[in-house]
């Protein structure tokens, strides 16, 4: 077996992995990858792609999200009921560059070709059988993800590469990969919020023309939650500005959301979440809470405050002190009782950066 493992970069850049596994003479490598890939998936190779195994994953970890580029031999893959169950409850951003993949994404087939980029979700079926390929993803933490991402209708839709919305996406991904050595965490991060409120826009697009989004109840609501998800930092969020810019009624409005606790309760909720993740990947000496405030849609910087510790029982700063001094204990209980839990394993994997080279 033959392993090359880089060590992560440093504490202002972005934490970044290089794995080799293989050429395989006594199937060490094979059996690595095999441990690591079955923590999600079925796994199976045919015996001639077996006796040739070889991988390459170049793997950069953020807060609430992956960005890898892997190479590796053909293989099949299946995500059925007893692997979700396991957990991996996230998003992938899918991008083909090349080899094929024959697939099935909660029982839709698709066929996905070099320049291809798809949506997939973790808490859904996946079967596939793929030729030789390599490939880029980016995957995200489910509570990071635009809304309109969590949709059923959402899981196994393709953006060909022949496609304005899939060619864009393509060469954004790429892009971001080949400068991801020179951008700080804090400004990675920016960026793949960037690139996925673009795929979010591209993602309403694609199903209004598959599925006619708003013509149900919960495809009302899924566009809804896009729209909430767009304008996060405007102050005036609100269930008028909501009403006035979709094609819903107040009382249909309000219907929509009664299961979240209302209009003003989810952006609430959503903007917290946010928030958090900015102190998360701060660097200044000083949370920058009064932008922090700003660029989430709070009037003042006590108001931001006083919702932060209402909803996770700490303040701003005393949540951003434990950053600084990489409290990762308080960190990691923090991020459980709020309910991160790819935080969770973001911050159990700062501890022990040797621990995941691949995810």
């Amino acid at each position: 077996m033959h392993v090359e493992d880089e060590a992560p970069s440093g504490a202002a850049g972005v934490p970044k992995y290089d794995m080799r596994l293989g050429p395989d003479m006594d199937g060490k490598a094979l059996a690595a990858y095999r441990q690591n890939i079955e923590l999600l998936y079925q796994l199976d190779f045919t015996p001639e792609a077996a006796a040739r195994f070889r991988s390459h994953a170049v793997t950069y970890q953020l807060p609430g999200a992956v960005l890898a580029r892997v190479e590796s031999v053909a293989q099949s893959l299946r995500r059925g009921p007893p692997e979700i169950a396991r957990g991996g409850d996230q998003l992938l951003v899918y991008m083909q560059v090349s080899g094929e993949v024959d697939a099935s994404y909660g029982g839709r087939a698709r066929r996905l070709r070099p320049g291809d980029v798809a949506i997939l979700d973790y808490s859904r079926e996946t079967a596939s059988r793929s030729t030789d390929f390599v490939i880029f993803y980016l995957l995200v933490a489910r509570d990071m993800a635009p809304a309109l991402f969590l949709t059923p209708s959402a899981h196994g839709t393709v953006f060909t590469g022949a496609s304005g919305p899939g060619r864009l996406l393509y060469r954004t991904i790429e892009t971001l990969f080949a400068t991801m050595d020179s951008l700080t965490l804090a400004e990675a991060d920016r960026a793949v919020d960037a690139l996925l409120a673009m795929a979010a826009g591209m993602l309403e697009g694609e199903l209004a023309r598959e599925t006619g989004i708003g013509s149900s109840g919960d495809a009302q609501l899924d566009k809804a939650l896009a729209f909430i998800d767009r304008n996060l930092g405007r102050p005036d969020l609100t269930p008028a500005l909501l009403e006035a810019s979709l094609p819903f009624s107040r009382s249909s409005l309000y219907r929509l959301f009664e299961p979240l606790g209302g209009v003003r309760n989810a952006v609430l909720q959503r903007r917290l979440e946010r928030s958090m993740k900015a102190l998360l990947t701060g660097s200044a000496a000083k949370p920058p809470l009064r932008a922090i405030a700003r660029d989430h849609g709070f009037p003042t910087e006590e108001q931001f405050s006083r919702a932060f510790r209402t909803r996770f029982g700490v303040t701003p700063h005393q949540f951003y002190d434990m950053v600084r001094r990489r409290d990762h204990a308080a960190l990691a209980a923090q991020a459980e009782r709020a309910g991160f839990s790819s935080l969770l394993a973001w911050i159990t994997q700062a501890m022990d950066p040797g621990s995941n080279s691949t995810p």
